[in-house]
């Protein structure tokens, strides 16, 4: 065998094992980014469980019935003394003529609202 068919032989196993070491490495990484999204998959099931859980708690709470219980006694009536009354004219007299609650009903009454322009 001349020198040339030997080099050629030796360049093409090396560019074989070269490939197949490749293939290798490419599979074991394969296998590690395989076994991250399987815990990843685990851990996002998880927490889907706890947030469903805690929507189920929220659920609960926030029943008019749980609510209504949970500030039992709490809530009254204030006490007079708690209550001021305010009038028409002393509305007028601190907030003047141009007051938000006239200029909203000036632009109610010529059908201009948010959001219509």
């Amino acid at each position: 065998m001349s020198n040339r068919i030997i080099i050629i032989v030796l360049l093409i196993i090396s560019v074989f094992g070269a490939g197949s070491i490749g293939l290798v490495w490419m599979r074991m990484e394969i296998s590690v980014v395989a076994k991250d999204c399987v815990e990843l998959e685990d851990e996002l099931e998880i927490v889907a469980r706890e947030v469903h859980e805690l929507r189920a708690q929220y659920s609960r709470a926030m029943r008019p019935s749980s609510l209504a219980s949970m500030v039992n006694g709490r809530l009254e009536m204030p006490k007079a003394q708690l209550t001021y009354h305010v009038s028409e004219a002393d509305m007028e007299r601190r907030l003047g003529k141009s007051s938000v609650a006239k200029r909203s009903q000036n632009h109610r009454a010529r059908g201009e609202f948010a959001g219509t322009q």
